[in-house]
């Protein structure tokens, strides 16, 4: 039984780098450990900085402390090949998410791969992703949003039309849409901030059977879990 098969309706949780790895396990919340920091090295090549392996302490500590599953976010193949030692799952970021030696490398694992869509990516695209990976049974798709300027990010229903119509699992990164990451104008509108759009998102993409949804706990985009859980089994 698959990945995707095994758990549904369920809420991947993002932790910052160097946060304390020993968090309350709740059911159905699987943390992704933000080891990588790919954002911060992208401009270097980490299998020499080795990002990673740094943290490879981390890594083993976690896999022998939990019961649940838990992932990691990835940004080369060096990160990838040790990530995969020790996770249950890989994190592919939007920005990287059509890089060819990511999605070939996060293959060959045979890991379950969640794959975010870039908030500029057309959802027509996403389908040389999927072929890229050759294998549906181990892909899920993430939105992100879709790009609106002003700092905003927009939930397109005829994107998740487009992914539901792929036959791929695929939920919904709430923090991107009420915090986009790397928008810094200071004249967004706090409107878009209210966190009682959270209800409105998980009601639309339930609507189109999303299986998962996305947060953080930790910046601008931190969302508290016990918040979306409640409004998940409202809309179940």
């Amino acid at each position: 039984m698959s990945f995707f098969s095994r758990y549904k309706n369920f809420l991947l949780e993002i932790h910052e780098h160097g946060q304390d790895q020993s968090n309350p396990q709740t059911e159905n919340v699987f943390p992704v450990y933000n080891f990588a920091e790919w954002k911060l090295t992208s401009d270097h090549d980490s299998s020499d900085l080795n990002v990673l392996k740094r943290n490879e302490k981390l890594l083993k500590q976690t896999q022998a402390s939990r019961e649940q599953p838990f992932g990691v976010i990835v940004s080369s193949p060096a990160e990838i090949e040790l990530a995969a030692q020790y996770s249950d799952f890989l994190y592919i970021p939007g920005e990287i998410c059509r890089q060819s030696d990511i999605l070939e490398c996060s293959a060959k694992t045979q890991l379950p791969l969640f794959i975010e869509r870039g908030n500029f990516l057309a959802p027509t695209d996403i389908s040389r992703i999927i072929e890229k990976i050759g294998a549906k049974h181990t892909i899920a798709l993430v939105d992100c949003g879709t790009s609106n300027g002003y700092s905003d990010a927009l939930l397109d229903p005829r994107v998740m039309a487009y992914m539901q119509n792929l036959a791929v699992p695929f939920g919904v990164h709430l923090s991107e849409l009420l915090s986009p990451e790397g928008c810094t104008y200071a004249h967004r509108p706090h409107w878009l901030l209210n966190h009682d759009f959270i209800q409105a998102f998980i009601k639309t993409a339930h609507v189109f059977d999303a299986s998962f949804f996305v947060i953080k706990n930790y910046g601008k985009g931190q969302i508290q879990k016990n918040q979306v859980l409640q409004c998940m089994a409202r809309n179940i």
